[in-house]
């Protein structure tokens, strides 16, 4: 049984070290980035409901890992521009930031996976100044759409990962901050 488990285990390194590791363009990253990314901070930023939903597929399907809640379609996006309504309501601000860890396309280069972590900050109306609350990881899926990338698929739970691990990242996307 002891030999048939290393054969097993030696089959399995074999198969993936002779896997190619793909090779993810950097013209897709930085589409990617453009149509997702900064619209996504910006939104924050801006308290920008509508620029929310904007870079989201209307079949958005959203899993709370850290709650067991999956939500989906047009009722997430409402739900989740109201948090930027609501924040803009009570005089607060908001800031988020991503840090990429991987990019994974498909053949087709229309459907990609990301994973990283998102640092999440806020100001009340009473605060002097924006505080980190905390940080994310998170896991996406993207399609290329006729408007371009949306994401359709988004997952995240509370990470642990600490500030300086969080900008330690290669892939880094930040804002100056709220206006």
């Amino acid at each position: 049984m002891k030999q048939l488990s290393t054969f097993v285990l030696l089959f399995c390194m074999a198969i993936s070290f002779g896997q190619k590791k793909n090779t993810v363009s950097q013209e897709v990253v930085e589409a990617i980035k453009k149509d997702v990314w900064i619209p996504f901070m910006e939104s924050y930023n801006e308290l920008d409901p509508n620029k929310l939903k904007s870079i989201h597929s209307q079949e958005i399907v959203r899993i709370t890992i850290d709650q067991n809640v999956v939500k989906s379609g047009e009722s997430y996006l409402e739900h989740f521009a109201g948090f930027l309504k609501k924040v803009k309501q009570n005089g607060g601000k908001v800031s988020i930031a991503f840090a990429i860890e991987s990019t994974a396309l498909d053949e087709s280069e229309e459907i990609a996976y990301q994973t990283g972590y998102y640092r999440f900050s806020s100001q009340g109306k009473n605060d002097e100044e924006m505080v980190v609350r905390g940080y994310g990881y998170f896991n996406v899926g993207l399609k290329l759409e006729d408007d371009g990338w949306k994401i359709w698929l988004d997952s995240d739970k509370k990470s642990d990962i600490s500030h300086k691990d969080f900008s330690n990242h290669k892939t880094l996307y930040e804002l100056s901050g709220p206006s």
